[in-house]
């Protein structure tokens, strides 16, 4: 017969459990609440070490689940990375890197010289905190060669949970749905709202975070990333 403090270990152990797909604890699992949805442009999603080891309230696996044309790949520098190298080598595609700059273009901006006919959008999307996404930029010689794609406007990020760096910051999931209704707008995706998706599964997740902060978890300290 099992004692008493062997039944709490044994909950203790299934609280820690974790879904290997979406990385939080099961009993917080969010892929029941995931749509995922196809679109023209393809996504790579390159994710900072730090934040690979920080995924509490970390958007980019969510985001990486809704999208069925993309990939998610961890590392500090994307130099020599074959995965990346193989697909910006492919004649197929038309790559970019999802980053503001004066330089950026946008889907209003876009010319055909930067996107000619037949050839896909990819866009690589660099997923970590402001200081560690401008270090992996940085040291991705490949990936900071690359045009720059941002937004023809500016968007407030709902992520309640977390103190953005600067105004114009939004999470890895929110960029990633601004670029998608972005991208519908001008006419180069025909998603019908699918991309919806992506802000919903991000809104489960900011609830049920800011559960914990109100008492209602078992935990207060729900609000790391």
């Amino acid at each position: 017969m099992l004692k008493k403090t062997d039944l709490s270990k044994e909950a203790q152990s299934a609280n820690r459990e974790e879904c290997y797909a979406c990385y939080r604890a099961k009993k917080n699992c969010l892929c029941g609440s995931i749509k995922p949805f196809s679109t023209r442009m393809r996504f790579v999603i390159l994710m900072h070490t730090k934040e690979a080891r920080r995924q509490k309230t970390g958007t980019a696996r969510l985001a990486k689940l809704c999208l069925n044309n993309s990939e998610l790949l961890i590392g500090t520098d994307f130099t020599l990375d074959e995965r990346v190298n193989s697909l910006l080598r492919d004649p197929s595609y038309s790559p970019f890197v999802l980053y503001p700059g004066p330089k950026a273009v946008n889907f209003k901006t876009l010319g055909k010289e930067l996107l000619p006919e037949g050839k896909t959008l990819l866009v690589f999307v660099i997923d970590g905190t402001w200081l560690c996404a401008k270090r992996l930029l940085n040291r991705s010689r490949n990936i900071s060669a690359l045009p720059r794609i941002s937004f023809s406007r500016g968007y407030t990020s709902q992520f309640a949970i977390k103190k953005q760096p600067m105004e114009h910051c939004v999470s890895t999931i929110e960029a990633l749905y601004y670029l998608c209704g972005e991208a519908e707008e001008a006419g180069y995706e025909k998603l019908g709202g699918r991309s919806g998706n992506l802000m919903d599964v991000f809104k489960k997740l900011v609830e049920s975070q800011l559960g914990y902060s109100r008492g209602k978890g078992k935990r207060g300290s729900g609000l790391r990333s």
